[in-house]
């Protein structure tokens, strides 16, 4: 799974490195980021004279179909497993119409301990017998995780903040990143990882356009062509297992064990 994220990045600065538009909002560095929180992501969708066009949009980190009675439903849809992300009913639509690339600086795993042959704890006391770990981009730039996104017509019954920046007029942006089984040493920290997407590959995903018999070809291409060492891993503080704690020091590296 991938719950919770590293966003330290201003996404101005990744539209302009993208050459996208970008809807902004008022961005601080978030080094905690739980399912809930407001994300950017990168779609394509018609612009103002109807043609296609790369955008940066702030979405609600868990997917909320439009048939949802309760917003709420997306504290648990904040991941779609690939084996199923094409014919559950929560997110198929999505998928068949609605791509986005997530982008984030890393994203934390939790190790349960006794995965590590017995080797003594590192510092600081794990929460719930697991040690967490802060993945980032070898380069230390971005990280693109394949995505979904819907967008929910709000009601009057639906308690949600109408200056929230994943509100625009009437309607919720929310979206869900696509897991797979993990590959190389990530496997090491935890049987799943986000699908990533290189760079040359955000346009093709977030193709609107693209055909129910192409989406699988795409999908497998992107897996098949991840390298595991594009991304560098480390052990951190146990205390980013609150959602309470946000500060900078809990992306610091831990010591090794001995």
């Amino acid at each position: 799974m991938c719950g919770r994220l590293n966003m330290q990045v201003d996404p101005a600065d990744l539209a302009a490195d993208l050459g996208a538009v970008y809807e902004a909002y008022a961005f601080g560095p978030r080094y905690n980021v739980p399912p809930g929180a407001v994300l950017p992501i990168i779609v394509s969708r018609p612009n103002e004279d109807g043609e296609l066009s790369t955008q940066i949009r702030s979405a609600r980190w868990g997917l909320v179909p439009g048939w949802a009675k309760d917003v709420k439903i997306g504290f648990r849809a904040f991941n779609a497993r690939v084996e199923t992300v094409a014919s559950k009913p929560m997110f198929r639509a999505a998928f068949a119409a609605r791509r986005c690339v997530v982008a984030v600086n890393g994203y934390y795993e939790w190790q349960a301990l006794a995965d590590r042959g017995g080797a003594e704890a590192p510092v600081g006391k794990a929460l719930a017998g697991k040690q967490p770990w802060l993945m980032h981009a070898a380069d230390d730039g971005w990280l693109f995780m394949a995505g979904l996104y819907e967008f929910k017509r709000l009601t009057e019954s639906d308690t949600v903040d109408r200056g929230d920046p994943a509100v625009y007029g009437d309607w919720l942006v929310s979206t869900s990143i696509i897991t797979c089984p993990a590959r190389g040493h990530l496997a090491d920290v935890h049987d799943r990882m986000p699908i990533m997407v290189d760079r040359g590959q955000v346009d093709t995903w977030t193709d609107p356009s693209l055909s129910a018999a192409e989406l699988p070809g795409v999908l497998a291409g992107l897996m098949d062509g991840f390298d595991p060492e594009r991304i560098l891993r480390y052990r951190v503080d146990p205390a980013v297992g609150n959602v309470r704690n946000d500060y900078e020091s809990l992306t610091a590296p831990l010591p090794e064990p001995v």
